[in-house]
């Protein structure tokens, strides 16, 4: 009996820490993804919609919001950026959702600047953090049924659906 119990209470704190962790605080629906090489440091140019953790107690997110973050390249993780980079890139128009991070931590994705669509940055606003993408799978179990990526996808549709047609 006391085997059982043990058994039981170690698989209770095992589930309780498997989600204790925190939604990720930063989603997006990746448009577009650019590197450069030329013009200065190798850098990666996100464009879609963001959702982000708002700052303060609690787990609050802002509106989606559509445009592009530019960021650097981080040389002591440059392979472990530009395998992210593949990822970004590979998530590029399928309309997925990318989760950025967990328990608050999203590294620089988490406050680098959106810029507007018709901006152009002059250069990477901050060095690109590796260690912290990962992707929610349509119906897959867990934060893809949360608010943000709810209202997230419904801006992205949205914005579609009030595109003009191409002709």
């Amino acid at each position: 009996m006391t085997r059982f119990l043990m058994a039981a209470v170690v698989a209770i704190g095992l589930g309780a820490v498997a989600r204790a962790g925190g939604p990720p605080p930063v989603y997006v629906v990746v448009d577009e993804v650019t590197v450069s090489t030329s013009g200065g440091p190798e850098r990666v140019t996100i464009r879609g919609s963001f959702v982000r953790l708002k700052e303060g107690p609690g787990y609050q997110y802002g509106k989606p919001v559509h445009g592009f973050v530019c960021l650097g390249l981080d040389e002591k993780k440059a392979a472990e950026c530009r395998a992210e980079w593949k990822e970004w890139a590979k998530a590029a128009g399928t309309g997925k959702v990318m989760a950025v991070g967990s328990c608050g931590e999203a590294g620089s994705l988490l406050a680098v600047k959106i810029h507007e669509p018709g901006d152009k940055a002059a250069g990477p606003d901050a060095a690109y953090t590796p260690g912290f993408l990962g992707k929610l799978e349509p119906g897959a179990r867990g934060w893809s049924e949360e608010e943000p990526v709810k209202a997230l996808l419904a801006f992205v549709k949205e914005r579609r659906a009030a595109r003009p047609a191409r002709e």
